[in-house]
């Protein structure tokens, strides 16, 4: 469990089962292909070795960084592990080696240690060629040649390719029609390919090879745009919960908060609840944002200060001192919030997960 929350009154509550739904289903949309659970950021804030130990029956997992994949291995966890970031040092290859992880290979420096090895142990690779994200990966012009590079190591074991989709999140759009025709015109279908993400799982059926990956969708956040495809279908895994701090009258004219941002349009009642940005909670542009008490939705009103929040209780008769608020999970939607603070749902999940403390359901 992370430390830092542990003392606050904000708490985050993890449900295990909803992960597994979600990857069932997410599985099932990919057409049954093998299915990677992505658990790098310590699986956006859920917590890795939790998330990892609940997903026995993941084909595998994927993290950004050598040393997460190190960490996982050491707590037991067997499946396949790709390291997305590949390595930065010929230290983290050699630990590749020793605990069985398959780096992903974007870098004329990742060729340059594969040669110096003299037994790679029949490391497993993915390449991964760029065709349009403009982050890792090698052009395309490269893929042939770097092919006949690598299979000339006598130690190396399977090669598999990869690439990231860069607008899968609209449900149709030119550039990742190109992005495939591009794939397709490496004339590499002999090899396993990774392409499609949550997104593509969700939106583009012609990206499913024989690998995909969840990642944003894994923990129940829809990443299509419209966010119609999968609503009904995904389980939001987190679930951030505080408690009312104190409850006060107002009368018209008041102000609220640093700034005097809000001004009381009429006599209201106004709770303050325990969570801010301290907690992970998004302090830019909330105007709009909601919260739930007693099952109703309470309007926030005023700036988001570092422990607290305020918001408007005007219409129900019975808020109390210690009473439980629900910020965000299967309403309000995390989605939700990201709109009103002008963030995506995977910086707010991240952030929560860092700073509030985590309980672990189902």
């Amino acid at each position: 469990m992370n430390s830092h929350g542990a003392n606050r009154h904000s708490r985050v509550i993890i449900d295990l089962e909803a992960l597994r739904h979600n990857y069932r289903y997410l599985k099932e949309a990919a057409g049954g292909n093998r299915l990677i659970a992505v658990i790098k950021a310590d699986a956006y804030g859920h917590g890795a070795l939790e998330v990892a130990a609940a997903l026995e029956d993941a084909d595998a997992f994927a993290v950004a960084a050598v040393g997460e994949a190190v960490a996982l291995r050491k707590a037991g966890i067997s499946q396949k592990i790709i390291v997305m970031g590949g390595f930065v040092r010929a230290g983290e290859l050699r630990a590749c080696i020793e605990h069985s992880l398959d780096p992903v290979l974007h870098h004329q420096f990742h060729l340059d240690c594969l040669h110096d090895v003299a037994d790679l142990g029949d490391l497993e690779v993915w390449l991964k060629i760029d065709t349009g994200m403009g982050r890792l990966g090698f052009p395309q012009s490269r893929a042939r040649e770097i092919v006949d590079t690598l299979t000339r190591l006598d130690t190396l074991g399977s090669l598999r390719f990869m690439t990231h989709l860069a607008y899968a999140d609209a449900a149709e759009n030119v550039f990742t029609e190109l992005q495939l025709d591009q794939v397709k015109s490496l004339g590499l279908d002999e090899y396993e390919w990774g392409i499609a993400n949550s997104a593509g799982i969700l939106g583009w059926p012609e990206t499913h090879r024989i690998w995909a990956r969840a990642g944003i969708a894994l923990y129940g956040a829809d990443p299509m745009s419209d966010r119609k495809q999968a609503q009904r279908e995904l389980r939001p895994a987190m679930t951030l919960k505080s408690l009312v701090l104190a409850v006060n009258p107002h009368r018209k004219g008041d102000s609220i908060g640093y700034g005097n941002t809000f001004t009381c349009p009429d006599d209201m009642t106004i709770a303050v609840v325990a969570t801010g940005y301290a907690d992970g909670y998004p302090r830019h542009k909330v105007d709009t944002a909601t919260v739930e008490i007693h099952g109703k939705p309470c309007d926030l009103v005023g700036r988001v200060s570092m422990d607290m929040i305020t918001v408007d209780v005007s219409h129900l008769s019975d808020v109390s001192v210690d009473d439980e608020v629900t910020l965000f999970g299967a309403a309000p939607d995390v989605n939700d919030l990201a709109d009103c603070s002008q963030t995506i749902a995977y910086e707010i999940l991240c952030n929560v997960g860092a700073h509030a403390r985590r309980e672990y359901i189902g």
